[in-house]
């Protein structure tokens, strides 16, 4: 199981990525093959679109809109998408940031945080980042002094291009101290929210 591959040793890890390299559909897919394997495992999702929150739901998988319905969760996985709306990046909240470290812990709770603006992982939430998960990204588009940024910077691999890594929509690059890993996730038809869109032009 994927999720057990990038969970080894760690509870919170950051999916990042720039807008349209699939994040959403390969968090999904993530999901599903969870639920292949164990139904009954709680998942929690903040942040995800409405058609693909639909489709989580017919997975078991409860929406939150705050992290105060998180009170006694335990034993879950909890998906953040969208994570800066809970201002966990924001400095002004460092205690809730604190609280939200100590919950993790206390309570056996494994975290994916994504965003699709690379710019809101900040030294402030990269400082409890213990794992990447990386899809296409620039190093322009990130914060200088960050956690991110200094990764990508360092990154000698097979999916380093021009100031940028470039990595397939159906791809995960797991950065890791050991070993690179690539996870495969395929593509989930029914979670592709912008599929269904109407062309303006």
């Amino acid at each position: 199981m994927k999720l057990k591959t990038i969970f080894k040793d760690c509870r919170i890890v950051a999916l990042a990525g720039l807008k349209n390299t699939g994040k959403t559909n390969n968090l999904v897919f993530l999901i599903k093959e969870l639920r292949e394997k164990n139904k009954d495992i709680p998942v929690f999702a903040f942040g995800m679109p409405n058609q693909v929150m639909d489709y989580l739901k017919k997975l078991k998988v409860e929406e939150i809109s705050s992290l105060r319905q998180l009170v006694k969760k335990r034993n879950c996985l909890l998906v953040l998408d969208e994570f800066q709306k809970l201002k966990l990046n924001d400095r002004r909240y460092k205690d809730d940031l604190d609280d939200f470290i100590d919950f993790v812990y206390h309570n056996n709770v494994y975290v994916i945080l994504s965003s699709p603006n690379i710019r809101e992982f900040n030294s402030i939430i990269g400082g409890i980042i213990e794992k990447w998960l990386l899809k296409s990204v620039r190093k322009d588009n990130c914060v200088n002094g960050s956690q991110l940024k200094k990764i990508i910077e360092s990154y000698k691999g097979r999916y380093k291009s021009l100031g940028a890594l470039e990595i397939p929509v159906n791809e995960l690059l797991v950065v890791n101290d050991e070993k690179e890993i690539t996870i495969n996730c395929p593509y989930v038809k029914e979670a592709d929210s912008k599929n269904c869109q109407e062309k303006v032009f």
